[in-house]
């Protein structure tokens, strides 16, 4: 698609008010809004889907309920005229630089796209101007609240959401009859395991009987293309090695034995939607808000990190087979933890999910 063609779309989206508004940076994106999105459109709701991402899969998928548009070159023009009665997003930031809040939309909804804690791996102002939180658990509403009350914010609409992700992995468990999978999901900041250990890791990964894939973050594939391309020749130079193309950890997670990950998100969908132990890599913290200790809140992936998992040092990846076999013993009984667990952590009830629904439906104007 070209400017022009783009151009054709921008106006045509702009001459006309939206109920809702969906927006995707990415195809990656897309499960954790589908849900709602299905429930809303059963309900005539009418949604209009704008992806940034060419490759986006519902680009090509026709479906007479959801108007679907790729946006890309002129997303930053579209966002500051765009006309909607809410508009649903997972991308932080909003208003912070390009993309800007528009006057013509009446409500601007934020739904996580990982159940870690907002104050660390976020900006301090990553949320300053969405109009509702769709909150995972609690932990995220005190934290939430606590930064509105030391930068004098305005305080937002928390909502009880939950984490439907979880419920959905849990629902799409297999049995691996086949050689058993390791999944290396690596974070994508400057500490992160394709940055400081890949190589060794690997190596050592090569030695085991598994067929190992790799996961890497969308966002590092978009901003060291050079880097992911030589992970990618390196991978494939390994038997029983491979690259996951596919978009959603939902066609992932569920036939995963073992997730090898370091400060990603990933860590908690796997544990909690698979009842499966974590192996980390004890990388250096994702810190985006460097001083996210004002709120004098630990943050969950922090404290519930020895809880889910094992770690090993990047400096002692010759010990990794003993570090499976440590998975392997706290497996026993850890099915049973994870569910106990899972109900202290997150709004994780149907519940708490239909509650953003009703709230979606009460922003809509009818007529």
């Amino acid at each position: 698609m070209g400017f022009f063609s783009e151009y054709k779309t921008v106006n045509k989206l702009l001459s006309q008010k939206k109920q809702v508004i969906v927006y995707a940076e990415s195809r990656h994106y897309y499960q954790y809004f589908k849900k709602l999105v299905d429930d809303l459109l059963e309900k005539n709701v009418e949604i209009c889907y704008i992806t940034s991402d060419r490759n986006d899969p519902l680009l090509a998928k026709s479906n007479s309920k959801m108007e679907v548009v790729y946006v890309k070159l002129m997303l930053g023009f579209l966002f500051s005229k765009i006309r909607a009665d809410v508009m649903i997003m997972t991308m932080p930031d909003l208003g912070n630089f390009l993309f800007k809040k528009s006057s013509g939309v009446g409500t601007y909804v934020y739904i996580f796209h990982a159940a870690v804690s907002t104050h660390q791996q976020y900006r301090a102002a990553a949320f300053y101007n969405y109009d509702a939180i769709f909150c995972t658990g609690d932990y995220q509403e005190k934290e939430i609240r606590k930064a509105e009350e030391i930068h004098n914010q305005q305080q937002k609409e928390i909502i009880k959401y939950g984490y439907p992700l979880l419920d959905e992995i849990s629902s799409k468990i297999s049995v691996n009859n086949t050689k058993p999978t390791i999944l290396i999901a690596p974070s994508w900041f400057e500490g992160c395991i394709l940055e400081i250990c890949i190589e060794e890791l690997l190596q050592q990964l090569a030695k085991l009987p598994y067929n190992v894939i790799l996961r890497s973050h969308p966002e590092y594939e978009k901003r060291k293309k050079k880097n992911f391309k030589q992970v990618q020749q390196l991978v494939n130079s390994y038997p029983n090695m491979s690259v996951d193309t596919m978009p959603d950890v939902l066609d992932r997670l569920p036939s995963t034995d073992i997730l090898i990950t370091d400060r990603s998100g990933i860590a908690l969908e796997f544990a909690f939607g698979t009842d499966k132990p974590v192996l980390f890599i004890e990388t250096v913290l994702k810190q985006t808000n460097p001083e996210w200790r004002k709120l004098n809140i630990e943050p969950i992936e922090n404290s519930i990190r020895s809880e889910i998992g094992v770690t090993v040092l990047p400096v002692q990846l010759n010990q990794l087979e003993e570090k499976i076999k440590e998975l392997e013993k706290l497996s026993v009984g850890f099915a049973d933890k994870m569910q106990q667990l899972k109900k202290d952590t997150f709004y994780n009830c149907q519940e708490a999910y239909n509650d953003g629904v009703e709230y979606v439906l009460g922003k809509i104007h009818k007529g």
